[in-house]
């Protein structure tokens, strides 16, 4: 069993329902759970002093895209409407594979976490022909980080063919949306208590072009 004692909390701002704010205690936890908050002192395998700082709940973040952290400044789509902006980027993120998802998962949860968010939930929707297992490279680097994640499995069926907007190699059909679907869900979705990672499914609002 392990435990953490963080001491000499000076303000730990609670987030209840009632805004409470504790002034000068400790926070006392055992195998990453919240004991105790009061002004006792305990044993603990880790001690963090906290004199003269703000404690808060860590943020969760309740949407992201982390795979378009590595085109976010693109010169071309800047000042762009969405549907133009997604034109532009639809032909770069049709490339999308395992290490590029990886990558940008990462550096994008790295922000989060650098920022106070200690859990991320996630809408990947992209997924080109042969990409591999993108969902996946997600999970990898956020149990790298130790970011609780709660990643959603988007979809898109509607092509530019016929009348969408992203290009036909990232749209799949029906039946390869249901069956990838229920595929990830088995060997990612954590019902347990305190799971790390979660997994829902989030289909996507078809666009169609005007």
């Amino acid at each position: 069993m392990s435990s953490l004692l963080i001491k000499n909390v000076k303000h730990l701002i609670s987030c209840d329902a009632e805004d409470k704010v504790h002034d000068s205690v400790n926070i006392y936890c055992k195998d990453g759970l919240i004991v105790d908050i009061s002004k006792d002192i305990h044993e603990a395998d880790k001690v963090i002093d906290a004199t003269d700082m703000l404690c808060f709940p860590g943020f969760i973040n309740t949407h992201h895209h982390l795979y378009q952290i590595f085109t976010r400044n693109l010169p071309q789509t800047q000042n762009k409407e969405l549907f133009d902006w997604l034109r532009i980027n639809y032909e770069i993120w049709k490339n999308l594979d395992e290490d590029t998802v990886y990558c940008s998962s990462k550096a994008g949860m790295a922000e989060l976490m650098k920022n106070g968010c200690t859990t991320v939930s996630d809408h990947h929707y992209v997924f080109p022909k042969d990409s591999g297992d993108l969902i996946g490279a997600q999970i990898a680097a956020a149990d790298e980080l130790g970011i609780r994640s709660h990643f959603t499995r988007g979809s898109m069926d509607l092509s530019q063919k016929d009348g969408g907007l992203p290009p036909d190699s990232v749209v799949q059909t029906v039946d390869e949306i249901l069956k990838d679907s229920a595929e990830l869900v088995d060997k990612y979705h954590d019902s347990s208590f305190q799971a790390m990672h979660r997994l829902a499914l989030a289909p996507l609002l078809s666009f169609l072009s005007v």
